[in-house]
């Protein structure tokens, strides 16, 4: 009489387990080993909290209304730095700018008053040497 197969999925689990020769399971310990990392690493560039903390950025925006250029820069996660400039000479391949920096971002007037500011003591700086 012939062996019947065991019934329930426990046991059909253990059966397949049985039939796997020894090169099944190197094959699925090594797919084991590749996926894992790759998962870990897909998890962290999906974060946005990570990528800010180990990513810079910067952004700028010109300006057509003040003439002025705003920047914004971020390095790895810290506090974020707000730049407004305005270019007063060039000079050969140099290019000369006066800027005022902020710990925050500075609103529609203050970019307007500074840029005007930062316009005159460009008037009164003349030519670089």
């Amino acid at each position: 009489m012939a062996e019947q197969p065991p019934e329930g999925r426990l046991a059909a689990a253990a059966g397949v387990v049985r039939s796997l020769s020894l090169g099944n399971v190197l094959t699925i310990a090594l797919l084991a080993l590749i996926a894992l990392p790759a998962y870990t690493i897909w998890k962290a560039l999906s974060d946005p909290a990570l990528l800010d903390r180990m990513l810079s950025s910067f952004k700028e925006e010109s300006s057509q209304q003040t003439g002025c250029t705003l920047r914004e820069a971020k390095i790895r996660g810290g506090q974020a730095t707000w730049g407004i400039s305005t270019g007063w000479a060039f000079h050969g391949g140099d290019r000369y700018f006066i800027s005022v920096a902020f710990n925050h971002q500075p609103t529609t007037e203050e970019l307007v008053s500074y840029c005007a500011t930062l316009k005159l003591v460009a008037d009164k700086l003349g030519m670089p040497p």
